[in-house]
């Protein structure tokens, strides 16, 4: 009995010995290695941190994920809309089925969402496979997203009518027979006038009896300022934010009846984009919409209202330039039927400074109704947002 005691005493004492060798082996690796691993370690954190701040520092949301993936699948502006609702952004992205379906499509936007820290909390099927919904969170801001992929309607565009808003520029300066001549056009026109001057309110009032909707023309400094003055009391990029918003603040209070907004001048301003940001941001407090007057090709006001979901266009033409004879109106309209061919909506721009300016477009107005134009004030450009699919 003693000697089987002692036997099974030595094996266990071998096991420890063995154990008590294995663990200091494995000590031994890891003293040896101690600075690989923790630089691997260290390594993988850092990388870990660097994307986290890297997301941070270029604010980079679900929506602009979902942009760049529609530009990825090449979606075309008139088939991507957005709505602001009280529970989420809804966004509808109409998908061409001879060039891609909706399973691919739902790949893409995936991807880039989940590559900004953004997930799909609920995804459904609909319509016989011819309608995705995808419900999504964004982490950053809390937001939430519901994105409708479905497959345009193949409506024939030959029977389908384009939306053509006018916008009448620069009313306000003054009270004549020309602003009857203007206010007896058709009410779809739009009117834009400047603030600060004798007869804006007058305009404002007068134009809303005879039926036209009115958007305040904000004045902005131009790149050829001094030379061309804005006029009174106009945004300035030198400016502090807050002096921009009192001034913005001061132009809506004198038009209550202002449903919108466009830039007077303003090729300074609108390639700037912390000012447009904070001039923008007041007409999105205001529900007001913004129309980019494109005074200048290197303006990105459109652009940043878009990307602040503010109802949003920018002006195609400008009627009145560079001249205003028969054949400009005729050059005007060709114009004008070509771009339509890859738009359902368009705007356009004129001035009410001269009698000749208004009998132009008086004529131009006569012309495109002739043809498949439905004349629209601005603001039933946004009506449509969302298609009934949704």
């Amino acid at each position: 009995m003693g000697n089987k005691k002692s036997v099974k005493h030595k094996v266990i004492d071998i096991n420890y010995l063995y154990i008590l060798l294995f663990l200091g082996f494995v000590l031994l690796l890891f003293l040896f290695n101690y600075d690989k691993i923790i630089n691997l370690v260290s390594k993988s954190q850092q990388k870990k941190e660097n994307v986290a701040v890297k997301h941070k520092q270029e604010n980079i949301s679900v929506l602009d994920a979902i942009v760049h993936a529609k530009l990825l699948l090449g979606i075309e502006e008139k088939n991507y809309k957005n709505r602001v609702g009280e529970e989420a952004i809804y966004i509808s992205i109409g998908i061409d089925k001879s060039k891609l379906d909706l399973n691919y499509a739902n790949i893409i936007i995936t991807g880039q969402v989940n590559l900004v820290g953004g997930e799909i909390t609920h995804g459904i099927e609909k319509n016989n496979g011819n309608k995705q919904v995808l419900e999504i969170a964004d982490p950053q801001d809390s937001q939430k997203y519901k994105v409708t992929l479905y497959y345009s309607n193949s409506i024939n565009k030959d029977t389908a009518k384009t939306q053509l808003a006018i916008v009448v520029d620069d009313f306000g300066i003054r009270n004549n027979t020309l602003l009857d001549d203007f206010c007896s056009l058709d009410s779809k026109v739009t009117f834009a006038i400047l603030p600060d001057q004798k007869y804006s309110k007058l305009v404002m009032n007068k134009a809303a009896t005879t039926g036209h909707e009115t958007m305040i023309h904000i004045p902005m400094e131009p790149v050829s300022y001094p030379r061309n003055n804005p006029g009174p009391n106009a945004i300035y990029v030198h400016l502090s934010e807050k002096e921009i918003k009192r001034r913005m603040e001061h132009y809506i209070k004198q038009f209550p009846l202002c449903v919108g907004a466009n830039n007077h001048m303003g090729s300074f301003v609108t390639t700037d984009e912390a000012v447009m940001k904070t001039v923008l941001k007041v007409l999105k407090d205001h529900n007001l919409y913004f129309v980019d007057s494109r005074t200048s090709q290197s303006s990105i006001a459109y652009d940043v209202a878009k990307k602040m979901l503010i109802p949003t266009c920018e002006n195609q033409l400008f009627l009145d330039t560079p001249s205003i004879t028969e054949k400009t109106l005729t050059k005007k309209i060709q114009q004008i039927k070509y771009l339509a061919k890859n738009k359902d909506k368009m705007l356009v721009i004129t001035h009410c400074a001269t009698e000749d300016r208004y009998e132009f477009l008086k004529e131009f107005i006569k012309d495109i109704k002739k043809l498949d134009f439905e004349l629209v004030p601005v603001s039933e450009l946004f009506k449509s947002d969302l298609p009934e699919i949704l």
